[in-house]
């Protein structure tokens, strides 16, 4: 017992276990120092007492602290890194590659069957509209053509001949009857004379014809040159709908956002409206651009129309020599003719041609002469060889064992430079994110392009692999000469945005089978904390509930987590932050 003044020290076994060796010390030193004056003398405690009790205190001490760990105190807790609930932007980006592809490929099928004389088709050679890329040997079609002329004027003279004998035996038999053998004959003899003066007036005519063929040539190469503008027009026209088109699609009703965005002061500009006009007037400028592009190329296609309609009145008629109204005066007294022979009612009837015969006659004309318009129009498609009708680089050539080509077999393919895409293959996962009109950012080797998500397929195949994937496309809105075709290209797009959310690191968010939860520290102990989380990027997570802002989520991963364990939070560091 202390006496009344004295200060009275009672050292209770969990204060022992709870001090400093130091402290330990100090009580029991405290116990040996003299007491006031008015005290009575403590007795001082033998060594046997003291040296046990110390060693009990500095054992229970040592065996507290390997059970708490070095960062721990029985009465205050673990020191846990800790992060903060904030608000922040959270973008959620694609990543992907793909092969570029051409937009447009066009295969060149052969128009003839004749040798190959000369092919300049080469695979990923650059070609330009008009080049001249496969010649043909002619040797053969002009053969066939003059064959089929020979056979017209065989199957034409045949005919006459077949007439002429028809007329004479008309002649015979109508001897038997005066009157109307007379008139008969005398009709058939003026039918052979228009005969005659039929055919001299064609020679004539072909004559005038061949006279007439320099100045037709002149009008048929402007003719070509001025189709030649129409096509190269219409492919400007074309590629500029396109974008009119898929601008109008992917971008209806936005040209208001962004006029009533630049009508706002630039100092007084939300961050919305600036990204308004960051997002929508390049691609309206392009729109504008696009419309003046196709309304020029449709004058000049106009134009060039014009022209042709001017060329075709213009053409001088060629002297046909009296042939067209020798042929008609012709075919009358024929028909004249053939009504005398008839009301004649003598076997010269039977004697002769019916009527059917001499269509059958006529047919078989026709019928020849048409024969003969088609190794004509070959022999003029050889002549004039294989074309590119656009800008492109030759996508295939298909092999010519026998260097000849065989009409309707195709001979090589272009692939046009101008519309250009990328083709990706997304997963079924990634379907539901996949928005038409996103932009794109495409990188090929150094360089970067700009594009637009413009479709995605609505079925998955299976790949090499046997995986499920679903085609996808993004057009190249800013193509140049460096691309090429087959070549890989990365892509990064923006599938998902959130704006001024709650967000944490990624690395804080636990899962579980009951579902994602983070550990938080309130009133000073560990507490579990379901949340549903929103869309994430590579280093942050959107909290859409479960947390609050300034909520402290335990960011540790270096420390066994139990729920209700007493912990002391401590601001992560920013490089610890950012890992």
């Amino acid at each position: 017992m202390f006496s009344k003044k004295g200060k009275k020290k009672q050292i209770e076994e969990q204060d022992i276990l709870n001090s400093t060796d130091t402290e330990l010390m100090e009580e029991i030193d405290l116990l040996d120092e003299p007491q006031d004056e008015e005290k009575k003398p403590k007795k001082k405690l033998p060594a046997w007492v003291i040296f046990p009790v110390l060693g009990v205190v500095v054992a229970g001490a040592f065996g507290i602290s390997a059970l708490t760990g070095g960062g721990k105190t029985a009465d205050t807790g673990t020191i846990l890194e800790v992060t903060d609930v904030t608000r922040g932007t959270v973008q959620e980006v694609y990543n992907s590659s793909g092969t570029i592809e051409s937009e447009n490929t066009k295969t060149y099928y052969s128009p003839v069957t004749a040798p190959i004389k000369e092919c300049k088709a080469e695979v990923g050679q650059t070609v330009k509209a008009g080049d001249l890329l496969v010649s043909f040997d002619t040797t053969n079609l002009e053969r066939d053509n003059e064959q089929a002329q020979l056979t017209l004027q065989s199957s034409l003279k045949a005919s006459e001949a077949t007439r002429a004998q028809n007329a004479k035996a008309v002649e015979a038999a109508n001897a038997a009857s005066a009157q109307a053998a007379d008139q008969a004959n005398a009709l058939a003899d003026e039918v052979n004379a228009l005969a005659e003066q039929v055919d001299a007036a064609y020679a004539q005519y072909q004559a005038n014809l061949e006279a007439a063929g320099t100045q037709a040539a002149s009008v048929q190469a402007r003719t070509e040159e001025l189709q030649n503008t129409i096509a190269e027009n219409q492919e400007i026209v074309n590629a500029n709908q396109s974008i009119i088109d898929s601008t109008d699609s992917g971008y209806a009703g936005r040209r208001a956002d962004l006029d009533a965005a630049l009508n706002v002061p630039e100092a007084e500009r939300t961050e919305e409206q600036i990204k308004t006009i960051s997002d929508l007037q390049p691609v309206f400028e392009a729109y504008d651009a696009a419309v003046a592009a196709r309304n020029e190329a449709q004058a000049a296609i106009d134009a060039a129309n014009s022209e042709l309609q001017t060329l075709s009145a213009s053409t001088p008629d060629v002297d046909d020599a009296g042939y067209t109204e020798l042929k008609a005066q012709y075919d009358a007294k024929y028909a004249e003719w053939q009504a005398a022979y008839q009301a004649a009612n003598t076997p010269a009837a039977d004697a002769g041609m019916t009527a059917a015969e001499s269509e059958n006659l006529d047919i078989s004309d026709n019928l020849a002469e048409l024969t003969a318009l088609t190794p004509e129009e070959l022999l003029e498609k050889g002549r004039e060889g294989m074309k590119a009708d656009m800008d492109g680089v030759i996508a295939s050539v298909d092999s010519l064992q026998t260097n000849s080509a065989t009409q309707g077999v195709a001979l090589f393919s272009i692939a046009s430079m101008e519309k250009v895409r990328v083709r990706i293959e997304i997963s079924p996962d990634d379907y539901a994110r996949m928005k038409t009109g996103t932009a794109v950012t495409i990188t090929v080797g150094d360089k970067t392009y700009e594009g637009t998500l413009t479709s995605v397929d609505n079925i998955a195949v299976k790949n090499e692999s046997g995986t499920p994937v679903i085609g996808a496309q993004i057009h190249i809105n800013n193509p140049d000469e460096d691309l090429c075709i087959g070549a890989t290209a990365k892509v990064r797009m923006t599938v998902a945005e959130s704006k001024n959310t709650l967000v944490v690191p990624t690395s804080v968010v636990n899962a579980s089978t009951d579902g994602d939860f983070v550990y938080v520290i309130r009133n000073d102990r560990v507490a579990e904390q379901k949340v549903e989380l929103g869309i994430s990027s590579s280093t942050e997570v959107e909290i859409l509930s479960g947390l609050k802002e300034g909520d402290q989520v335990v960011s540790d991963l270096n420390v066994d987590i139990e729920p209700g364990m007493r912990a002391i939070p401590q601001e992560a560091s920013s490089d610890q932050a950012e890992n």
